[in-house]
């Protein structure tokens, strides 16, 4: 892949990568196949029942020094992004210097970004403000990031300890809050080694979800997340056409 930045060519080799169930969103397919076929980035696949596992798996033989390629792009089967991220992202990545970079994804099921400021860690409040000129620069360096379309310098890599991928479990050795997912896990290990992880403010990627949509009581459509739904034991949003609270209303109108 070659990537021009003002009068200055790179010649990097990139392999992509992902772990996919047996069935998936084929709107990310076609955005992988869209944007990475044309820069001529090959992607390799695997599955299993551990996503910890696959990845571990392919992220060492792709990382390997016989295998030749200078960085690793790891995705997510839910991803949905275009070409301009891919090249955004890999310019931004060799403007800074960077071992990781990745772009702003919101987390699914949540009105949150999939990041954490740096020095701010997982027990930092939830929201958190930051100044105008943070997200004017190419990179800026976070705490954790995903993997949804996350760059990965290969030597860098190699240099971690293993293993990349752990869990660990809370205090009460359960896997409810303030567990460490091994994603999550992986970052600060990655950065216990000296790597350094940015977030490129300047790009930003879909995360494909199902909604659930049900006419609402002027039958317009409303959404609901489908995890909602079964934490509230099943429920319609009471806004919904035929909601108890719906029903309770049209009882009391024909009174």
């Amino acid at each position: 892949m070659r990537v021009v930045i003002g009068n200055v060519e790179h010649d990097v080799k990139v392999a992509a990568c992902m772990s996919v169930p047996r069935l998936g969103f084929m709107d990310m397919y076609f955005s992988a196949f869209s944007a990475l076929s044309p820069l001529g980035i090959p992607i390799t696949k695997g599955t299993g029942a551990f996503w910890d596992q696959v990845m571990s798996r392919i992220l060492k033989d792709l990382s390997a020094e016989e295998a030749g390629n200078t960085f690793v792009l790891t995705l997510d089967y839910d991803s949905v992004f275009e070409i301009d991220c891919v090249t955004r992202l890999i310019s931004a990545m060799l403007i800074s210097g960077v071992d990781a970079i990745a772009p702003l994804q919101m987390k699914r099921d949540d009105k949150m970004l999939m990041f954490t400021p740096e020095g701010m860690g997982s027990d930092g409040p939830r929201e958190v403000t930051l100044p105008h000129e943070w997200w004017e620069k190419p990179a800026q360096p976070v705490d954790t990031a995903h993997f949804g379309l996350t760059f990965l310098r290969c030597s860098a890599l190699r240099r971690m300890p293993k293993p990349w991928f752990i869990g660990v479990p809370n205090a009460d050795g359960e896997w409810g809050d303030n567990r460490v997912d091994p994603d999550i896990g992986f970052w600060r290990r990655w950065k216990e080694c000296g790597n350094t992880l940015a977030i490129c403010p300047q790009v930003s990627i879909g995360h494909a979800e199902l909604l659930i949509t049900w006419p609402d009581q002027k039958l317009k459509a409303i959404h609901q997340y489908p995890t909602h739904y079964w934490n509230s034991g099943g429920k319609r949003p009471p806004e919904a056409w035929g909601s108890e609270d719906h029903a309770k209303r049209s009882e009391r109108q024909g009174e």
